[in-house]
């Protein structure tokens, strides 16, 4: 192993993130046994790494198992040091390129002052501008690559074309991509055509599907909002997400109680998973009111809540007259779309 690996056993160690561009402070380099770069990886917290099934393939040089220890190098964080990890978790990749299922998940002793990643999903990606910092050639100094994303192809991967003067190559898979318009990640680099300036990723709402407890905020940047006609008539919510209120796995319910002191209602609206369905993932869901019954400071599209016990729930006070609430959960795959005009009506006293 090169002298300049600092060996070290990480758990329960405290270090430092770098604080200062927090795109590339996430991002590993994961190691074969001879020291040698294969690929990148994402810091998503203090004790896992997510990363490509065929990074890790090419660490081993084998087919990789459960447990199988993987060697990476943590880039933004103090010291630089290498840890030994493990494999947590496998997706289905069996060695087919341009997979949505090639995932693994690495584990190690925990690093405490190491907080969440920060993921999101955007209503659109086409267009969203993106950056990335890889190990092509194996080069442990990394390079960083940018360009524009498109929309999500046939087989669910977002599509990155280049427009810097290095582009996504070898060595960039299972780095974290970040958008400067979502001030986020928004995937993993999962393969490339570097002849053509051309990659795809991973998107967030894929991620969390394989790993259920990574942070996915739901988004709609200022230039996606549905342009508003007829402010007393129209209600984006419906028109982008539908009226499904219960899909057989997922419901979206509320409770309204006017407040004839006040002059406005009390609305609860809770997003909850059905029993016998899989657990909610992402973390977060994201509630989307019309804009005009809100305050001047609250963004009707970014009303985040955290998942707890299975749903998640916000307050809202519209004055007058109720609307339409949208959710949007499991990291922007399911959207449900509640009409309050037909929730029922609770008395004034009803205690929450």
């Amino acid at each position: 192993m090169p002298k300049s690996y600092s060996k070290t056993k990480p758990t329960s160690q405290q270090v430092n993130l770098r604080a200062i561009d927090q795109e590339t402070a996430r991002v590993v380099a994961v190691l074969d046994k001879r020291g040698t770069v294969v690929g990148a990886g994402c810091l998503i917290d203090g004790k896992r790494i997510l990363t490509c099934y065929h990074v890790v393939e090419a660490a081993l040089g084998r087919s990789p198992a459960k447990n199988a220890k993987i060697l990476v190098k943590l880039m933004g964080v103090s010291g630089q040091p290498e840890i030994s990890t493990r494999i947590e978790k496998l997706g289905k990749y069996a060695s087919k390129r341009h997979s949505v299922e090639d995932l693994a998940l690495l584990k190690f002793g925990r690093l405490r002052g190491i907080s969440e990643a920060e993921f999101a999903t955007p209503l659109r990606h086409g267009g969203k501008r993106y950056s990335v910092l890889g190990f092509p050639d194996s080069d442990l100094q990394g390079r960083n690559a940018s360009g524009v994303l498109h929309a999500a192809n046939a087989a669910g991967l977002v599509q990155m074309d280049g427009n810097s003067a290095l582009f996504v190559k070898g060595g960039f898979s299972g780095a974290p991509v970040w958008s400067s318009d979502l001030r986020a990640f928004v995937g993993m680099v999962v393969s490339e055509l570097s002849n053509t300036g051309v990659a795809w990723c991973i998107p967030s709402r894929v991620l969390c599907a394989f790993h259920p407890n990574l942070p996915v905020r739901f988004r709609i940047p200022l230039a996606d909002r549905p342009e508003i006609h007829d402010r007393s008539e129209d209600d984006p919510n419906v028109q982008l997400f539908g009226k499904l209120a219960d899909n057989g796995q997922r419901k979206l319910e509320g409770r309204a109680v006017w407040n004839e002191e006040g002059g406005y209602y009390d609305v609860k609206v809770i997003y909850k998973r059905i029993s016998g369905a899989p657990p909610l993932r992402g973390k977060y869901v994201t509630f989307i009111t019309y804009p005009d019954f809100l305050e001047d400071d609250v963004d009707a599209y970014e009303l985040f809540s955290e998942i707890e016990d299975g749903k998640a729930w916000t307050k809202i006070y519209p004055e007058d007259d109720l609307f339409a609430i949208a959710a949007i959960g499991d990291g922007g795959d399911t959207a449900l779309t509640l009409d309050l005009f037909e929730v029922e009506e609770e008395p004034e006293d009803d205690d929450d």
